[in-house]
């Protein structure tokens, strides 16, 4: 039953986010490798991931990470 809710959740992100959550979570490839296959930079890479995993976390009734501490 939880995994059902989890692909639905992924069905339901844009093509956009789906594809770099897929690549990054499914075939273990590195931040950078995505960004080379699909021609975008790297922090648009990270910005989707980051998107993807939190409407995943809301699809499923969780709440929002904590964000992490700024070391000075």
């Amino acid at each position: 039953m939880e995994l059902r809710k989890v692909l639905e959740a992924v069905d339901e992100l844009s093509p956009d986010q789906r594809s770099v959550l897929m690549m990054v979570a499914l075939e273990g490839m590195k931040y950078i490798e995505v960004a080379e296959i699909l021609g975008i930079p790297l922090g648009t890479v990270m910005s989707r991931l980051t998107r993807a995993r939190e409407a995943i976390r809301g699809k499923l009734g969780e709440g929002p990470k904590e964000p992490l501490r700024r070391v000075k």
